[in-house]
């Protein structure tokens, strides 16, 4: 979770706050929800095992602790489009 230990957030529903960086994710799809966070937070299988927790993943999605956001911008005609900021 970019590096943050887990007691540091708060679930509020469907919403994970991250109470130290003020950003705010879906706990369903990792996806952004409120700044000053980017990137959304990647999303794992949960595995117990032997009284464990663990999770389960691609090694580099896993050492990267992000993903890279799913943006699709698709202009019709001969509009233009610019995108400002992150």
């Amino acid at each position: 979770m970019h590096g943050m230990e887990v007691c540091s957030c708060k679930l509020l529903a469907e919403l994970l706050l991250l109470t130290s960086r003020i950003a705010c994710f879906n706990v369903g799809t990792g996806d952004v929800e409120d700044a000053p966070a980017l990137d959304p937070l990647a999303k794992f299988e949960i595995v117990e095992k032997n009284g464990g927790v663990y999770i389960k993943g691609e090694e580099s999605t896993i050492k990267a602790s992000r993903r890279s956001p799913s943006t699709k911008c698709s202009p019709q005609g001969q509009e233009k489009v610019v995108v400002v900021g992150g």
